[in-house]
């Protein structure tokens, strides 16, 4: 769907949109000129009046599109530089390929149709993004790679600039030099991209540049004409294209599409794809820059979907891909600009350029457009290579390095390459730098929420190291992965059996791959030989087929020891060690739990006396959430489990309760006097209740009793109050 603006045509300055819309346009021929003389360097310069004309369509068609469609009234755009050199690299591959036929209408249409399917790829590659939404994808690429793959667009701009100023690559400028004439014309190209940045940089208006480039112009006129050089002789001696009469029409009736070279523009499609992928970077960062710049806030997924549409009109004139300029956007709105009508201006400057270039082109001076690729080309060097780069790690500097010097001495699409197989080995590296275990605890500090009896919270006191729990995190791979492997396998407390149990909870586990199911396959087999199992929590079904496959899992009862939470997990731990180390069977009355709690054991029948017993069914409830309280009530025998209710009407166990632990006690302290949670039993239960009626009489009658049992009640939530700061403090350590 094309949505059209129809506000922000309303300037704050009509003089500062209308100067600052000339001055970019011509700005913008001047870019075109330079692009183009890079695109068709050397034996396609035949082409350049049709090319500088095509650019020139193409920036104007997508300075229009973007004007009417984009949220922000002031939206400067520009051809892609990085798509240009691309461009230039494929171009100088079909000259060395097509040969002579590279000049003809052969080459001219092979080079308009791959720049046309690169602004499709861009057109496509922006529409995927933005209308699914995709920009997050966009920032996984590190931030070193794409210094690195700038960079090389900045080399391959210095390769083109040498090649205008002594016609020759770098790879021959070494023998090129060795003529007088070469060395003082390409000191005369630097020396006038010195000129220009130094007048871009002196004087931060938007004339800068153009009118530094005008000067320049008529400064090598001057002097052609005081040494009465014509154009034959200007043309002779390389200081001015060679062009053939005719007009970029006459040129464009060359363009067949019977005539395109299909394999070769086939063979170019790792290139075009690549155009798109850089395309695609530096639109999303342009637009978080352009955020950041103005403070305001952009649909980016809408504004990359609209500049890929844009980019199929470059595509059906043959145009390179565009997009944000961020710096231009920027500066313009300081100097004034505010409205669309800045880049419709642009646009209409761009249009007339594009009817006149075939007559301007055959006088425009080689020393301009090499000089403008020259500055183009710092610009870049000093942007990734200096500015963006500070701060850097000497690690992420070197790849900034080996990738420019993979394009330097191998290639551009190499450089792409090794980039990218650089950024999944350092974040292979750098991830496999985070441990995977967030946390290992022994069952001696780490428990389950399970209340037990003063003698058996004393019995895993004691026996507890004996329990190991490892909280594992992240994407488990081979990198990571073997870290946990190494950390039991050394244990000298594993292989000496020391160690009973050990657990693996993969709550916080993102994922893994096969090499990290083997390893815990691995973990599983040390494991056992030591005579220790292995019990796994926060499993997803997916992991739990794989873990049983791989036979990566203790069993027990022929049942796999896999739990949903880790506090089962854990409480399975404690049973296990108990059994194990109990020293017998004996079932506890009422009267010797409470006699373990307490120091003074006179205070103990006395409290039974003013207690009923209670006897509560498997599955049955004791009391409700939401009941008003009743009293409290001890567990002399069997289990029973607290459950909270939960907004999706499930239920969430909070607490489980064995013989030997106070339920119910909360309720009687709170201003609502309501019981907090459900309590069930697990089994047949026996109880003892104290009534709230009782607790009442007792604070009247008998202040010594009922302060035992308010110290008992201090004594249970002093204990949870303790295991909650515990278990606090060693998930935060």
């Amino acid at each position: 769907m094309i949505t059209l603006r129809k506000t922000g045509f309303r300037p704050r300055s009509w003089p500062a949109d209308i100067s600052l819309g000339l001055f970019d346009g011509l700005d913008n021929a001047l870019w075109c000129y330079a692009f183009a003389s890079v695109i068709f360097a050397g034996a396609m310069a035949s082409f350049l009046p049709l090319l500088v004309g095509i650019l020139l369509f193409g920036w104007a068609l997508l300075a229009i599109w973007t004007a009417l469609t984009s949220q922000k009234n002031l939206h400067v755009v520009s051809l892609d530089e990085q798509a240009v050199v691309i461009l230039a690299s494929i171009a100088g591959l079909m000259v060395a390929e097509m040969g002579p036929g590279a000049v003809g209408p052969r080459g001219l249409s092979t080079m308009l149709v791959i720049m046309a399917l690169s602004s499709l790829a861009v057109a496509g590659f922006f529409w995927l993004i933005g209308h699914y939404r995709l920009t997050r994808l966009l920032e996984l690429m590190p931030y070193p790679v794409i210094c690195g793959f700038m960079a090389g667009i900045g080399w391959l701009l210095l390769e083109a600039g040498v090649e205008i100023a002594v016609d020759t690559s770098v790879a021959g400028v070494g023998e090129a030099l060795q003529d007088p004439m070469n060395v003082s014309k390409l000191l005369l190209y630097l020396s006038a991209a010195i000129f220009l940045l130094v007048a871009s940089l002196r004087w931060r208006v938007a004339w800068a540049l153009p009118g530094a480039s005008v000067v320049l112009a008529v400064v090598f006129f001057v002097v052609s004409g005081i040494h009465g050089l014509g154009r034959e002789e200007l043309v002779q001696h390389g200081w001015l294209f060679d062009i053939p009469s005719g007009s970029a029409l006459d040129l464009l009736g060359q363009f067949s599409f019977a005539a395109v070279n299909t394999n070769f523009v086939l063979s170019m499609l790792p290139q075009i794809l690549t155009i798109a992928f850089l395309a695609l970077l530096t639109q999303s960062m342009s637009l978080s820059a352009l955020m950041a710049a103005d403070g305001e806030d952009l649909d980016t997924s809408s504004e990359i979907s609209d500049m890929g549409k844009g980019n199929v009109l470059c595509a059906l004139i043959g145009s390179p891909p565009g997009s944000t300029d961020v710096v231009a956007s920027s500066v313009y709105r300081e100097f004034g600009a505010s409205s669309r009508w800045t880049s419709l201006i642009t646009a209409g400057v761009c249009l007339v350029m594009a009817l006149v270039g075939s007559l301007i082109m055959p006088w425009v001076p080689k020393l301009l457009v090499g000089a403008t690729v020259f500055l183009f080309a710092w610009q870049l060097f000093h942007e990734w290579m200096y500015q963006n780069v500070r701060g850097f790690q000497p690690i992420d500097f070197a790849i900034v390095l080996i990738i420019l010097a993979t394009v330097i001495f191998v290639g551009f699409m190499p450089g792409i390459l090794v980039g990218i197989l650089l950024a999944l080995l350092l974040f292979v590296l750098r991830y496999s730098m985070i441990s995977a275990i967030q946390g290992h605890y022994s069952l001696a500090d780490y428990r389950s929420s399970v209340e037990r009896s003063q003698a058996d919270n004393e019995l895993l006191d004691t026996h507890g190291g004996k329990g190991l729990i490892y909280t594992l995190r992240g994407f488990l791979f081979f990198g990571t992965a073997n870290a946990i492997l190494d950390t039991i396998r050394d244990s000298d407390r594993v292989r000496s059996g020391r160690y009973r149990v050990i657990l693996l909870d993969l709550k916080r586990v993102t994922g893994m791959d096969i090499s990290a199911l083997n390893t815990f396959a691995q973990i599983r087999t040390i494991c056992e030989l030591a005579g220790v199992r292995v019990v796994y929590s926060g499993v997803t079904q997916e992991t739990r087929e794989s873990l049983l496959m791989l036979d990566a899992v203790s069993f027990e009862h022929e049942q796999p020891l896999i739990f949903d939470d880790a506090d089962y997990a854990v409480e399975y731990m404690e049973d296990m060690l108990l059994e194990r180390y109990a020293s017998d069977s004996h079932v506890a009355t009422i009267s010797e739990l409470l006699a373990d709690i307490f120091e003074d054991r006179d205070k103990v029948e006395p409290l039974v006396s003013h207690m009923d017993r209670v006897e509560v069914a498997a599955g049955e409830a004791l009391f409700e959430q939401g009941e008003p309280d009743s009293g409290l009530f001890m567990l002399e025998r069997g289990s029973m489990t607290a459950l909270i209710q939960l907004e999706n009407d499930g239920l969430k166990r909070v607490k489980k309760f064995r013989p030997g632990v106070l339920i119910g006690e909360l309720s009687a302290y709170t201003p609502e006097r309501i019981r907090t949670a459900t309590v069930v039993a697990d089994e047949d239960s026996v109880l003892y209740h104290l009534s709230a009626e009782s607790l009442a009489r007792l604070d009247a009658e008998n202040l010594k009793l009922a302060a035992s049992i308010h110290e008992l009640v201090a004594r249970t939530l002093g204990g949870r109050i303790g295991y909650m700061n515990r278990r606090l403090f060693l998930e935060l350590g």
